[in-house]
């Protein structure tokens, strides 16, 4: 019999609509590794949803009956009756609420294996402070930033100055935001606030980061649990046209925004570096199933490499970095799918198995 795994996806970030694509190439992957698939649509609104798989595959109405989570019985209830009791669940959610932890941590209330990473993995994954500072604690190489938080951002023209100093360019980001929703490239001290102002209209803190001017943009996948992970080979975003960097238009809008170079044009030992910074940052932030790691290297000096960013739930579109690091690492979609499936399994097994009593 097949097992069962539910497919979340949908919710309420920014990202929805890129969950949805992610969502159609995980459910064929998933079936196409041998699993019966359950999509479970979370719509803006709230009350999750079963929905068709053919509904997903064609675009067509996201309808179903809703489902509440059944924290005794490691279920679903649907409503109207009847329970939907899934093997696993993979959530394909990108951006708050969905990346950043609170759905994990619903999970994991709930008993069920979940492929990616876990609860305080996604939220660190998620901050981009907190993840530079830990990464940094492990030896790797992060650029200086300054951050301001909401309740600074009434009187924050000393940060503002203070930012200033690390040299333009600089990137100002929202700090728990993915797929770079809010990102802004600042040439000069006026576009400065402007581009604060924007990146405060989708989180609380915002990160002004020094920037590395033409930077190349690398990526690399990694996929495995703390006894054992590895990195993809590495892939090369190259921004074209309008794009300086690859912004959220370039990733999602512009069908010519931007060329991807796989494997990157490395010399080997960089290559090499970026793998092994890679599984290290992944697994100093207590990573497991799956994450994407972004780096920045100088134009002119490739051995310096600067970590940008960890995507701990990539996207998984058919045109995503991810799936296609991995394609070409020599791993087919449904083979990564079917791994992160059992390494979510044997995650759960391990801490059901742990003590719950204090003898």
């Amino acid at each position: 019999m097949k097992k069962k795994v539910g497919v979340i996806f949908g919710g309420r970030s920014p990202e929805h609509e890129v969950s949805i694509e992610s969502a159609k190439t995980v459910c064929a992957g998933l079936e196409k590794a041998g699993f019966a698939v359950l999509p479970i649509y979370v719509p803006r609104s709230g009350g999750w949803r079963l929905v068709k798989s053919a509904a997903l595959r064609v675009g067509g109405k996201l309808a179903g009956p809703q489902l509440e989570p059944s924290l005794a019985g490691a279920c679903f209830i649907k409503k109207g009756g009847g329970r939907v009791k899934p093997d696993a669940l993979f959530p394909i959610i990108h951006g708050s609420t969905g990346e950043d932890g609170v759905l994990q941590g619903l999970l994991e209330t709930l008993r069920i294996p979940y492929a990616g990473c876990g609860v305080a993995a996604s939220a660190v994954g998620m901050d981009k402070v907190i993840s530079k500072e830990l990464a940094a604690l492990d030896g790797v190489p992060v650029l200086p930033h300054v951050v301001v938080r909401a309740h600074q951002r009434a009187a924050m023209g000393p940060l503002l100055k203070k930012a200033a100093k690390l040299g333009f360019p600089l990137f100002v980001k929202p700090v728990a935001q993915g797929s770079s929703v809010g990102v802004t490239k600042v040439k000069r001290l006026s576009g400065l606030k402007p581009a604060v102002d924007y990146a405060f209209r989708f989180d609380n803190a915002v990160m002004i980061e020094k920037g590395v001017d033409r930077a190349r943009e690398i990526v690399c996948g990694v996929l495995g649990s703390p006894s054992g992970a590895a990195a993809s080979v590495c892939g090369e975003v190259v921004p074209k046209g309008k794009h300086e960097f690859f912004d959220y238009e370039a990733k999602y809008l512009d069908d010519d925004g931007m060329e991807f170079l796989l494997p990157a044009p490395l010399p080997a030992a960089t290559a090499a570096r970026l793998r092994e910074l890679t599984v290290k940052i992944f697994l100093a932030l207590g990573g497991s199933g799956m994450a994407r790691v972004d780096f920045f290297v100088h134009p002119r000096d490739a051995r310096k490499v600067y970590f940008c960013e960890i995507n701990t739930l990539p996207g998984f579109t058919s045109h995503s970095l991810y799936p296609r690091l991995w394609a070409k690492t020599g791993l087919k979609p449904e083979e990564v799918l079917k791994r992160l499936v059992g390494i979510g399994v044997r995650g759960m097994a391990q801490r059901l198995r742990l003590s719950t009593a204090r003898k």
